[in-house]
């Protein structure tokens, strides 16, 4: 294979020569030596200096730097190395100095194109498998990961009439909680905010552009009043929907607290079937005998019967097809409730009472937040590949890159020090 192809399959520039040094050639590696061609001409100076027009009128080589050896990724089953020395340049203006990064980014030992190689195997292998792959270290990964930034762009959203946000929460590790907004109307990831809080949410709603805001019309949440607080004050103007999902789930937390008070209380041996309580109504029909069952259940433990009655009232209202009739059964559901002896169910139809503006409007659009609940589905087995974290900003920006559309992937490249440009990734644009 000629010098000409490998420096294509590697991603390097024209305007540079390769030359294999068979002296340093081992078992399973090649060595090339980077050589300037005439092509490679005075780059344009990064530095914004006041007064100058020009940015190469200044510009001068300076020499090379030391040389360096840079891994390129792989050939077949042979690791290719490239033997660099970067050509610097300086502004004889104001004497500063800079040098050619085009083969790699500076203080990094892989090429642009390897870099970009392991951005792309980010998206969908763990740190460590990546690590492995390309022959660098689990360290040299996490700090690329570290450096790359996730942003919105919200010039794709201007063209949109209506948009409408998904928000719940998902675990980063146990008992952490990490925030997940997503487009619904798209399916788009917009963003995987550190924390579950209040003070998180309503910053990113904030920051928001204004010509963005006004387009949302809608912004689906579990029941979780600190998420509905923050979009009230943050999107005065939004309809906020309480997912129904999440309103039977809660229905049914109640109804497990309250079997577990049951066999406490009772004291017997044998266990209350909690899964005959939670079968679908057609399933039940076809099984007589789990009817049975649970017809007897309920006889034996009066008090599970007024939770599971309320439970059936609450699916019951949900499969209303329209505002008017949705209303009036949840109604008739807080008024039952509060006829009922149990202070339990008093603050139960209390929850009811607190949120029924935002219950109600699902039978408006039957917005709910299940394209949330798939990416979840996406982020868990993001979690397995990655094996777990323990640093949330690296958790948010390893699974971004797993379900974040391609387009608002950032790669920051490294020209002075101190300073950090961003560039848009080749294989992105």
């Amino acid at each position: 294979m000629s010098n000409k192809i490998i420096a294509q399959i590697l991603g390097i520039d024209k305007g540079f020569k390769l030359k294999e040094r068979k002296d340093l050639r081992k078992e399973g590696e090649i060595y090339f030596e980077v050589k300037y061609s005439k092509k490679v001409g005075i780059p344009e100076c990064p530095y914004k200096c006041k007064g100058c027009k020009d940015k190469r009128e200044y510009i001068v080589r300076n020499g090379r730097a030391k040389e360096r050896i840079i891994k390129a990724g792989k050939v077949g089953t042979q690791r290719i190395y490239l033997i660099h020395r970067p050509q610097r340049y300086m502004c004889k203006k104001t004497g500063k100095s800079f040098r050619n990064e085009k083969i790699s980014y500076r203080w990094q030992r892989i090429t642009r194109a390897e870099t970009e190689n392991i951005v792309k195997n980010l998206r969908k292998m763990s740190i460590s498998a990546i690590a492995k792959e390309h022959g660098v270290s689990v360290r040299t990964v996490s700090n690329l990961l570290d450096s790359i930034e996730v942003k919105v762009d919200w010039t794709k959203f201007q063209d949109m009439e209506d948009i409408k946000l998904g928000i719940d929460e998902h675990s980063f590790r146990g008992f952490k909680m990490v925030t997940t907004i997503v487009e619904l109307n798209t399916s788009n990831t917009i963003a995987i905010l550190k924390s579950d809080k209040k003070e998180e949410l309503k910053g990113f709603l904030n920051k928001i552009p204004y010509k963005i805001k006004q387009k949302i019309t809608e912004a689906a949440i579990d029941m979780r009043t600190s998420f509905k607080n923050a979009v009230k004050e943050e999107l005065p103007g939004v309809k906020i929907v309480a997912d129904h999902f999440h309103v039977v789930k809660d229905a049914q937390k109640k109804l497990r607290e309250s079997i577990k008070i049951e066999e406490e209380v009772t004291n017997n041996n044998k266990k209350i079937p909690v899964k005959l309580f939670f079968l679908n109504g057609k399933k039940l029909l076809k099984e007589k005998k789990k009817v049975k069952k649970l017809y007897k259940t309920l006889k034996e433990h009066p008090y599970l019967k007024e939770y599971y009655r309320y439970l059936l009232m609450l699916k019951w209202m949900y499969k209303a097809e329209t505002y008017e009739e949705g209303k009036r059964r949840l109604h008739i559901l807080i008024g039952k409730m509060e006829e009922s002896e149990d202070p339990q169910v008093w603050r139960w139809a209390k929850t009811y009472i607190r949120w029924e503006k935002e219950i109600l409007q699902y039978f408006v659009n039957r917005t709910t937040t299940a394209k949330v609940e798939g990416r979840h589905t996406h982020i868990k087995l993001i979690k397995r590949i990655s094996f777990g974290f323990k640093e949330v900003l690296r958790y948010t920006k390893k699974v971004l890159l797993g379900v974040m559309p391609e387009r608002f992937i950032k790669l920051p490249n490294f020209i002075t020090e101190g300073t950090t440009y961003c560039k848009q990734l080749s294989f992105l644009s």
